[in-house]
């Protein structure tokens, strides 16, 4: 059993089926869960949850259906937007969501990259995010659909004009087949500081990894800059990059502190350039009160 801040734990119960596959049963065009219980949290306070227990059975509690839609459909903060007449209690009610799913059995990997799924288990990654789309259509008759809106975005460029890069962000030489064999031959027990390819993202106020490719670096740069991050450095393959900076700089002045905005230019070469573009949103038009269990 393990309990978890809201937005890591639904990550993570995303992981935990990405790895691994149903065990009977026969696929459907449209999955959905065996069982399903959604009550409404009338607590004064609390805090997003999620429990993960064996056998395919996870709760969600103390979460809005706003939020969970961002999470199930694989949207940012800036890239769901509620509509005009969206009821309120989308956006303010708390629910308490208990799903069963069918027995799963552990599937064998082909690759590894750090933080994201493998590459032979992505299906079963996309069919637990279906199931619980299908759970927030079915029971809250949620209606959205895609828009293109022009917003403000950062675009990632170089810095330098001989286009030069920081210290701290080089191309990779690391054999990432070979790391991913690693990694799953000891049961994804590495020693402590072993590389693994992709992004790491865990400690606050820094950014490193190994065989990084720039879509996982504005992926993971769009929050901390608070608008969507686009690419045009016009840099190809993969690189080793190590970037710190001090956090909530903005809000809380600090003393031979950096910025994230500072310490991109400064380790990495490599600057984020206000702007605006056309953004792919999902707007979220209306929804109903899920009917009693």
């Amino acid at each position: 059993m393990r309990l978890l801040s809201f937005g890591l734990a639904v990550t993570l119960l995303t992981a935990h089926a990405v790895a691994q596959t149903p065990a009977s049963g026969t696929a459907t065009d449209r999955p959905t869960f065996e069982v399903a219980s959604i009550r409404l949290n009338k607590s004064a306070v609390g805090g997003a949850e999620t429990e993960i227990q064996p056998g395919g059975r996870a709760s969600v509690t103390y979460t809005t259906v706003f939020d969970l839609t961002r999470v199930v459909f694989e949207r940012q903060r800036h890239d769901l937007v509620a509509g005009d007449r969206l009821p309120s209690w989308v956006t303010s009610d708390r629910w308490d969501i208990v799903v069963q799913g069918r027995p799963i059995v552990p599937a064998k990997p082909t690759t590894v990259r750090f933080g994201q799924p493998n590459d032979a288990d992505e299906a079963t990654g996309r069919l637990l995010r279906v199931m619980m789309q299908n759970l927030l259509i079915d029971r809250f008759k949620l209606i959205t659909r895609r828009e293109t809106r022009t917003l403000p975005v950062y675009t990632l460029v170089a810095a330098r004009t001989d286009r030069s890069l920081g210290a701290r962000m080089r191309p990779s030489t690391a054999d990432c087949a070979a790391l991913s064999s690693a990694f799953l031959a000891t049961g994804s027990r590495l020693a402590p500081n072993s590389p693994v390819c992709g992004l790491r993202t865990g400690l606050r106020g820094q950014l490193s990894g190994t065989g990084v490719l720039l879509s996982e670096l504005t992926r993971a740069l769009t929050p901390l800059a608070g608008r969507p991050v686009v690419d045009a450095t016009g840099l190809t393959g993969a690189f080793d990059i190590e970037l710190k900076w001090t956090p909530d700089l903005e809000l809380r002045p600090v003393d031979g502190g950096v910025s994230v905005f500072t310490a991109i230019q400064e380790q990495l070469g490599l600057r984020l350039q206000p702007g605006s573009a056309p953004i792919d949103v999902m707007v979220v038009e209306s929804a109903e009160r899920p009917t009693d269990n």
